[in-house]
């Protein structure tokens, strides 16, 4: 079983907020929807002087709050399902031999930038970068695009259609900047870009029309035997190993 260090996920992090946020956002809906129908209660019932105006603002602010927490609710459910397909991932990941050591979401800080990686596996034959994906439906694009199309069929057979950004793109820049990194680290390793979609329901239609050379996975089997199959020229020894993961934790 592969070691694996674990960094702090920003995106469980952004899941917990927006859980909380939809909550207050719900909360007060109820709140302003009953103050509207109480004070308009109170109005038609000649209890009490207060302006009509009143009970309508009240309304008018719940149904804001509505919108509000909808916008929430949706995000929360995006980021959880994030958050299920890297669990996913890091069980499947973590059947690797104890050779391989495993860091989940490191953040690469270097030369300006900075960027959340889900998956970097450091083996004798080299440093992988896994962007995982839990999308369903239909994925079919080119990996020249800078976006892909995702279809989906609803259970009364309707089609939605949406875009999402390449992440075959996502994953290579990724690996541009841990080149980057390791070479500031004089660590001579070769690095391979992968592109893994935990729902092995999806079907997945790209071409990869630029020579991308980012290869894109769905099942287990195949994603772990590329890993451990790789034939880097320039590997990791155990001293350099340890500088990469002391580097993310």
């Amino acid at each position: 079983m592969a070691k694996v260090f674990k960094v702090k996920s920003e995106l469980k992090s952004d899941k917990n907020k927006h859980f909380l946020y939809s909550a207050f956002a719900l909360f007060f809906v109820a709140v302003f929807f009953a103050a509207g129908i109480w004070t308009g209660v109170l109005i038609l019932q000649k209890k009490t002087d207060l302006p009509m105006a009143f009970p309508c603002i009240f309304i008018a602010l719940g149904v804001v709050m509505a919108v509000i927490y909808l916008i929430y609710r949706k995000r929360f459910f995006i980021l959880k399902a994030g958050v299920k397909g890297e669990k996913k991932t890091l069980d499947f990941l973590e059947e690797l031999p104890k050779s391989y050591t495993v860091i989940t979401n490191p953040v690469i800080r270097n030369r300006g930038a900075e960027m959340e990686l889900d998956f970097v596996v450091i083996g004798e034959n080299g440093v992988f970068i896994v962007e995982t994906k839990n999308y369903s439906g239909i994925i079919h694009g080119k990996t020249s695009q800078n976006s892909w199309k995702q279809i989906k069929h609803s259970k009364n057979n309707k089609v939605y259609e949406k875009e999402v950004k390449n992440p075959a793109r996502q994953v290579a820049r990724q690996a541009g900047k841990m080149r980057e990194l390791l070479i500031d680290l004089d660590v001579s390793a070769d690095v391979f870009p992968i592109l893994f979609f935990t729902d092995s329901r999806s079907e997945i239609k790209i071409a990869d029309d630029c020579d991308m050379n980012v290869p894109v996975f769905k099942n287990k089997a195949k994603l772990l035997e590329y890993i451990t199959s790789a034939a880097g020229k320039r590997g990791v020894n155990s001293a350099e190993r340890a500088k990469i993961v002391r580097l993310f934790k």
